[in-house]
């Protein structure tokens, strides 16, 4: 398995010092998450293109996976049944995709969005279904894989499970479709890793190797003693399933905003000692 570092825990800092950290660990595969801070991005332009594109390839950096803004409140929702917001919604991800084209990403990972409460169930669940079949389409002209996750359990949310999540690829069933399964996500569910692994099988193209505090809403790093989960075992229930793909990386706790790397560092030193 590769694990891709995600800038997440940079967003206090530049572009460039989450680019300079990664490399001087020896680390050369990254999932690029489009905050604004380090990728000028909406639904009509990526303004800084050229200059993401220069310092990526001045060290030597590969952009495997680009991850979206798309949680509430941002503007962009692939669930919202709003005309203005599905034409907003579609330029940003037409902008993703050429992005992702010219930086060799070969993969964008996304959510499936929310629901307004006073908005009807079904009629989300349709336009999820339209918007993510018109996402997936633009993406296989470039060739690139489009992967989606389930989220924590909300009344606004419309796949928070193994089941959700296999009945959006039989329905939206295109062959650049995959899953994005999230390990803590998944266990604060109170939901089993290797049930979504037997649900979703071979349709699975990315994992977010994530820990967490039970009590804390955030993702932790690996080796980080609030961390319920064992490393080992999460890695050894990928592998039994057959899983051999990219591992996201992906931390959000405010605590690591201030020392990124040595964060990163803890958690690729932990994961390795497990592989040993």
């Amino acid at each position: 398995m590769r694990f891709l570092p995600t800038n997440q825990i940079w967003r206090y800092w530049s572009f460039e010092r989450f680019l300079t950290d990664v490399a001087s660990l020896d680390i050369r595969d990254v999932d690029l998450w489009l905050c604004n801070q380090h990728v000028n991005i909406d639904a009509h332009a990526v303004y800084n293109a050229s200059e993401v594109a220069r310092l990526v390839s001045r060290y030597g950096v590969r952009i495997r996976t680009l991850t979206p803004e798309q949680s509430n409140p941002k503007a962009y929702n692939i669930a919202s049944s709003d005309s203005q917001v599905q034409r907003l919604t579609e330029g940003y991800y037409r902008q993703i995709v050429s992005l992702a084209a010219r930086l060799g990403a070969r993969r964008i990972s996304v959510n499936a969005g929310w629901r307004l409460l006073d908005d009807d169930p079904s009629r989300a669940w349709d336009a999820l279904c339209t918007m993510l079949r018109a996402i997936c389409h633009m993406a296989a002209e470039e060739g690139i894989e489009v992967c989606v996750e389930p989220l924590s359990r909300t009344q606004y949310r419309l796949v928070m499970d193994a089941d959700g999540l296999s009945r959006l690829l039989g329905e939206v069933n295109e062959k650049n479709l995959r899953a994005t399964l999230d390990t803590g996500t998944i266990a604060r569910n109170g939901d089993s890793l290797s049930a979504h692994l037997r649900e979703v099988g071979e349709r699975v193209g990315y994992v977010h190797l994530t820990n967490l505090d039970p009590h804390v809403f955030a993702h932790l790093g690996w080796g980080d003693s609030r961390g319920v989960l064992e490393p080992g075992a999460v890695l050894q229930e990928l592998e039994a399933h057959g899983y051999e793909g990219d591992c996201a990386l992906e931390m959000t706790a405010s605590a690591y905003y201030d020392r990124p790397r040595e964060v990163l560092a803890r958690s690729i030193e932990t994961l390795k000692g497990c592989e040993r």
